[in-house]
């Protein structure tokens, strides 16, 4: 029986122990992946989810929780007394010493589902778990211990599958990044983001790239996306209007920047890979640097006019010019009001 694990398992059907130990943690701060995953893992063992008594950590006692666990069934003594306690953090917090003294030596035929945002692998608790029962990891995958960054690359496989399993989407490579770009790493709002664009893939689950541009995201994601065309297309005055419009909806800066940049940081990517290409004697087309650089359908056909347009000389200094403007919007230009003349100036070097 796998002592820990991360949430991307158990979800898809993976390492869950043929009996379920007598306490189950599942901890981390991604709240969706805690709440399904003690789910799954109840309802993959016929538990039906909707008959547990369940506690909220931040009410409860840790001697409502003891009785639940230890007092037997006066109708089926040989029913499995089981006890969920959601946001279980203060209850740790204040009920150490017992939840220590109980995960030592839990009662027969019982079962403690803890969630908790946070749970230290230092703690005698977790190591006392993680001796008799099953800890699962609900934050983002990270590519190292020391890293924080979320691992993109294991959050897209799983959404891959988490997709097809749960919405029957099926997803390419490219879509799986672009969904990501538009709506983050929060694992819920991928959920719900899927489970919308499920319903305009055909009836084999392929949804088209035009669709999943057309309804991917929200008004003021499409508008990143018309905004960054603007930019590099030369169409300033449009450009500017459409940011306006986006800060007077309430976005910050710090929302509304990263969105275009990842879409002009493309055909600066592209322009790189072609001089590059054109320095080494290398035999690569136009075609082939704009679909490393990470465009796909009809903006793959798009992005090599615009490339022309703008010429490699101006290509290559576009990720010169990113940096500078993030620098900005991180300091001096922070406010909208300023933040607009860091994106003007942008658009200006694109005209």
């Amino acid at each position: 029986m796998p002592s820990t694990s991360h949430a991307f398992e158990p979800l898809l059907g993976r390492e869950i122990p043929s009996e379920l130990p007598a306490v189950v943690v599942a901890f981390g701060d991604d709240g969706f992946l805690r709440k399904e995953v003690v789910q799954r893992i109840l309802q993959s063992k016929g538990i039906d989810t909707h008959d547990l008594r369940s506690f909220d950590g931040d009410l409860c006692q840790w001697l409502d929780v003891h009785d639940e666990l230890a007092t037997l069934s006066l109708f089926e003594s040989n029913s499995r007394r089981i006890a969920v306690v959601q946001n279980a953090d203060r209850l740790v917090k204040d009920a150490r010493a017992q939840l220590e003294k109980w995960c030592s030596a839990p009662a027969t035929s019982s079962l403690l589902v803890l969630q908790l945002a946070s749970f230290p692998s230092n703690t005698k608790l977790f190591k006392t778990v993680q001796k008799i029962g099953w800890c699962v990891n609900c934050s983002l995958p990270t590519a190292s211990a020391r890293s924080k960054a979320a691992d993109l690359a294991k959050l897209k496989q799983w959404m891959a599958e988490w997709s097809e399993q749960e919405h029957a989407l099926k997803l390419k490579a490219a879509q799986l990044t672009m969904i990501v770009d538009a709506v983050g790493t929060d694992c819920g709002m991928l959920h719900q983001e899927l489970g919308k664009l499920a319903l305009y893939c055909d009836e084999q689950g392929v949804l088209s790239n035009d669709k999943l541009r057309e309804n991917l995201g929200t008004w003021r994601t499409r508008t990143m996306w018309e905004i960054a065309d603007a930019i590099v297309d030369g169409r300033v005055a449009e450009a500017l209007a459409q940011v306006d419009k986006v800060f007077a909806a309430g976005e910050h800066a710090a929302a509304v920047v990263p969105q275009i940049s990842w879409s002009l940081r493309r055909y600066g990517r592209a322009a790189h890979l072609l001089l590059q290409a054109k320095r080494t004697h290398s035999p690569l087309t136009t075609q082939a640097a704009i679909s490393q650089a990470g465009f796909w359908g009809a903006d793959a056909k798009l992005a090599e006019q615009r490339l022309r347009r703008l010429g490699l000389k101006r290509g290559c200094q576009i990720l010169d010019w990113l940096l500078e403007l993030d620098l900005k919007i991180k300091g001096s230009h922070s406010q909208p009001s300023r933040a607009i003349f860091a994106i003007e100036q942008l658009c200006l070097r694109f005209a």
